[in-house]
């Protein structure tokens, strides 16, 4: 066989010896060997450079063999894992089970069911859904059933080739630090991984079908959310081709709305075959095109869509004969400020209440929990798996937790899931755009309103793309360069301070004073122009090949119509310098 050491970095040389010679891998060696004799020495570095980790959403990346690829094995000793790691906290953990669901991509229902089939040759009661479902109802049944933890088989909005494991905890919760590198070490010392036929699994009751009971049960739960009774608003739904179907499209029209479907992305197909560069993200303009063609189309007043795993939730409101799509931020602000109000105004709210949002997450809700006189808690790394841990520490106080957001499209009201929910941030924002009908207006409108009562919080986000092995050494690079060499000025704006979440240092650099940041380490970098409202975020994103600038800026506004167009543009040019000066120190390139 040809030497591929000399053709592949030491850890991928290192890994492929590895999945060539232990017996976990044995299904793979054929394969392995052939991309080998082929000489496809860049893929087998791609997929072996490193041993895929827990990111902000889990285990996620491609298919396909390698110990940087979602596969059996990377599937199974996660299962594995999972599950000696949760008995290993509890002695009762297998009799209280493990519950499985999975999304609608291609290798979800084969890879769920594996996953299955482990869980129940290690022992554990396992309950596993009849067919795709959203990770929300999975955080859900975990805590309905009881069970010990729980597996969600899914790449959320990623690529039709991506894939992935999603692990949670008895909380329901994703799992955190240091639960989340204690799975990747067992992980790691697995050296067979064990499974049972999953048809005779079924057949004698150690893997459990589960269904319409935790469905009705759910349901009911986001449903128990609803803070009003205004219903005459015409909605437009899509779950591009995913499970939003099971949670988003039942939970409104259980509460009473009128929804009306784009009946081509109905279709349950991992490929999502209608949407542009096959990208099924909310966040993505180009995603939303169906849904909005038939929003206009049909005269109605907003358009709702998920990702295949319908934990994110994207609006996009009929502004006359246009449409405005809401961003992330928008929607949490306006789901936040619905929520909070009508508590007050039913004299529900009081200081004891709060809500939650990620470090990039925008600060108007800050101001607009100040204004209700509630907490905020804001101090958490990205990813809603840290807002869920907050809700099961506050468990135990008299605090009372409304409602949590975060930039990326996910929202989450009540307590009786511990994940971000598209059904659970749609249903707020169904019931105030009906409100505001009544009104004559529109979410849009009402949004204009507030930021002339709390001032413009305009956001941006921008990513540059760098895969495989080297994007990933080019990433590092610039993440280390911009710590040793500070950037002090963009856009003719200086930098006055700098929060590195690595050090867990604030560093004002004006006076030089150096003060701790409270919030979980990480790798992220803030620079602040002034005031902590306007700042600019840098981090690797923890689920995709990209590296994510977050611009978030605050101005007071008489005209938030149109200044709101110019301060975008203005952190658009922002993004873009800072984008140069760190391609330039780098010497390197993105696609």
């Amino acid at each position: 066989m040809t030497n591929f050491r000399e053709h592949v970095s030491v850890e991928a040389a290192s890994n492929i010896e590895t999945w060539l010679t232990q017996p976990k891998y044995a299904e793979y060696k054929t394969e392995l060997e052939e991309m080998i004799q082929t000489e496809r020495w860049s893929d087998l570095e791609d997929a072996f450079f490193k041993v895929i980790e827990f990111g902000t959403g889990g285990r996620r990346g491609t298919t396909g063999i390698g110990s940087n690829r979602i596969n059996r094995v990377t599937i199974g000793e996660s299962a594995q894992a999972l599950c000696l790691y949760a008995q290993n906290a509890d002695p009762d953990a297998a009799q209280k089970g493990i519950v499985i669901a999975c999304d609608t991509r291609l290798s979800s229902p084969e890879l769920s069911e594996y996953a299955a089939s482990v869980c129940a040759a290690n022992g554990f009661k396992t309950y596993v859904f009849d067919s795709f479902r959203a990770t929300p109802e999975l955080s859900f049944a975990v805590r309905h059933l009881g069970a010990a933890a729980g597996i969600v088989i899914s790449a959320s909005h990623n690529p039709p080739a991506d894939n992935g494991f999603k692990a949670y905890w008895s909380d329901g919760g994703q799992l955190v630090p240091p639960h989340d590198k204690g799975v990747l070490q067992y992980a790691a010392d697995v050296e067979m991984i064990n499974a049972v036929d999953f048809a005779d699994a079924v057949t004698n009751g150690s893997i459990m079908v589960i269904g319409k009971d935790i469905d009705d049960a759910y349901l009911s739960a986001v449903v128990d959310q609803a803070e009003g009774t205004a219903r005459d608003v015409s909605i437009v739904y899509s779950p591009l081709h995913g499970a939003g179907q099971t949670n988003t499209l039942l939970a409104l029209r259980r509460a009473g709305f009128d929804v009306t479907t784009v009946d081509e992305q109905m279709v349950p197909d991992g490929n999502f075959p209608t949407i542009e560069n096959g990208k099924p993200n909310p966040e993505e303009r180009s995603a939303n095109d169906h849904a909005v063609a038939r929003l206009l189309a049909d005269d109605a007043d907003i358009a709702i869509t998920n990702d295949p795993d319908a934990d994110r939730v994207g609006i996009m409101v009929r502004q006359d004969d246009e449409a405005i799509y809401l961003t992330g931020n928008q929607s949490a602000v306006l789901a936040t400020e619905y929520a909070l109000r009508k508590q007050s105004e039913r004299g529900d709210l009081t200081s004891k209440h709060y809500i939650a949002k990620t470090i990039v997450t925008t600060d108007m809700l800050t101001a607009i929990a100040d204004a209700f006189g509630v907490k905020t808690y804001g101090d958490m790394l990205i990813g809603f798996k840290y807002i869920g841990r907050l809700l099961r520490d506050k468990e135990s106080t008299d605090e009372k937790f409304v409602i949590g957001g975060e930039e990326s499209y996910g929202l989450l009201k009540g307590e009786y899931a511990r994940d971000k929910d598209g059904a659970g941030g749609a249903l707020p924002l169904a019931e105030y755009a009906a409100e505001l009908k009544l009104e004559g207006k529109t979410l849009w409108d009402r949004m204009l309103e507030l930021y002339r009562e709390y001032g413009l919080y305009v956001e941006q986000l921008k990513t540059m793309v760098y895969p495989g092995a080297q994007g990933f050494s080019q990433m590092q690079a610039i993440m280390k360069g911009i710590r040793d060499e500070p950037v002090t000025e963009v856009d003719g704006h200086a930098v006055t301070a700098v929060l590195d979440y690595q050090t867990l240092e604030c560093r004002d650099l004006q006076s030089g004073a150096v003060s701790s940041i409270n919030c979980d380490a990480g790798n992220v970098y803030v620079m602040e122009f002034g005031d902590e409202r306007r700042r600019i975020t840098v981090r690797p994103s923890g689920t995709e090949p990209k590296l994510k600038f977050y611009v978030q800026w605050h101005a007071e506004s008489d005209a938030p119509e149109t200044d709101y167009v110019a301060l975008q543009q203005k952190l658009e040019n922002m993004a873009r310098e800072l984008e140069g000066i760190l391609l330039e120190r780098a010497g390197t390139s993105a696609e």
